[in-house]
């Protein structure tokens, strides 16, 4: 009787563990966030995050930002005729991570935090302001000015 109270027990123990071991926000958020960048140039454009390189997309897009360094992670855009001024991240607190407090204990939140789905950006869409570059001509013109 004590053989099959202790299997009763362990198999309880194993059955529970998942719910032990649940991360929230890492399993809710997934992998790295997600970012749209809208504007109105019509030629494609160059966006490159610290977690890759998009080529010749056109906007609005949506690109993949770094999960592990959120705050202050530059985003560069660049094309051939025009100049754009980098976005720059900030990062919030995943509502989710306030979940896995209560349901996967202390060993969840140390998943979060060890994949950093604690935090996600602030923003999520960001409208970028196509400035255009001077043509060699113009700058010759400028510089003969002074």
């Amino acid at each position: 009787m004590k053989s099959i109270s202790k299997t009763i027990k362990v198999g309880a123990l194993v059955a529970a563990l998942p719910l032990f071991l649940t991360s929230c926000a890492t399993i809710v958020s997934g992998g790295d966030p997600s970012i749209t960048i809208n504007g109105t140039v019509t030629e494609p454009v160059t966006i490159t995050t610290e977690k890759q390189t998009y080529p010749n997309v056109t906007l609005p897009a949506v690109v993949k930002v770094n999960r592990h360094h959120l705050d202050g992670q530059h985003v560069k855009i660049t094309s051939e005729n025009f100049l754009f001024n980098d976005i720059i991240l900030e990062k919030k607190v995943n509502p989710w991570a306030f979940g896995n407090i209560i349901l996967g204990g202390l060993i969840g939140w140390g998943v979060d935090l060890g994949t950093n789905c604690v935090s996600q950006p602030l923003q999520k869409q960001f409208t970028v302001i196509p400035l255009p570059k001077q043509s060699n001509e113009a700058v010759k013109e400028e510089e003969n000015a002074k």
